[in-house]
């Protein structure tokens, strides 16, 4: 992966893993902040309006997971994607606002394959 170039490796995967980040962002963080905080490994879930910030990966398939999920329960995922500027250019977190029906089947189905979940502290 000389230059940024390329795909990941799975030995450089696991070193990218989000053991140094943030867990207990408040409810009031930034896109930006949260964004930083993440990993291949690791959402953020904001209770008080059931929204999960995630990216994807081919190493942690966090979207797969969600339209699994939306598809056994025959409904489509609400996702956008957060941007880190103001223009639009750079991608930040991808955003998924859920129902509470809905929250409790994500979330169980991320546990189940091993994703992290922070959940912001207030």
């Amino acid at each position: 992966m000389p230059w940024g170039k390329g795909s990941i490796s799975s030995e450089m995967a696991t070193g990218l893993r989000c053991q140094d980040r943030q867990t207990g962002l408040g409810s009031k963080a930034t896109h930006t902040h949260i964004f930083y905080n993440l990993g291949m490994d690791r959402v953020h879930y904001i209770p008080q309006n059931r929204t999960l910030h995630f990216v994807n990966s081919e190493h942690f398939k966090v979207l797969d997971i969600i339209k699994t999920v939306y598809k056994g329960l025959g409904k489509k995922p609400d996702i956008k994607q957060l941007f880190l500027d103001e223009h639009g250019y750079y991608k930040g977190a991808l955003l998924l606002s859920m129902s509470p029906a809905e929250t409790s089947a994500i979330l169980t189905a991320l546990r189940l394959k091993s994703i992290k979940i922070s959940i912001a502290r207030d």
